[in-house]
C-alpha cells in the first residue's frame, strides 16, 4: 500500500490470510503492529503453535507485538484481512519449523 516492508523507511502492507491458515511460531526483531481490517485473526503466544492459546481479534482491533516475542497466528472462520505497519525492514526468524 505504502513503502517497501523489504526495506528501511516507512511502509504499510496487507495481508489476506485464507480461512484455516496458521503461521507458525515466529519473532521479529521490531514491534509488529496490526490492524484487524476484515474477519477475526487469532493470535498466541509462545514458542509452538498451540491452538488453546489462540486469542481472537476482530475487525477493527488494534494489536501491538513487541519485538523478540514468540507468536503464531491462525485464521479460523473464513478469510481475514490484516494491515501491518512499520518504519523498519520487516523480518521474520521462525522457531518453530
Amino acid at each position: 500500500m505504502f513503502g517497501d516492508s523489504t526495506r528501511d523507511g516507512a511502509w504499510v502492507d496487507r495481508a489476506k490470510i485464507p480461512a484455516g491458515a496458521r503461521v507458525l511460531a515466529h519473532t521479529h526483531p521490531q514491534d509488529e503492529l496490526v490492524t484487524v481490517i476484515e474477519g477475526t485473526w487469532y493470535l498466541g503466544e509462545g514458542a509452538k503453535f498451540d491452538s488453546a492459546k489462540l486469542k481472537a481479534y476482530p475487525a477493527g482491533s488494534f494489536i501491538l507485538i513487541p519485538a523478540g516475542i514468540p507468536h503464531f497466528v491462525g485464521a479460523k472462520e473464513g478469510t481475514v484481512v490484516v494491515q501491518l505497519s512499520g518504519v523498519r525492514k520487516f523480518e521474520t526468524k521462525y522457531v518453530e519449523k
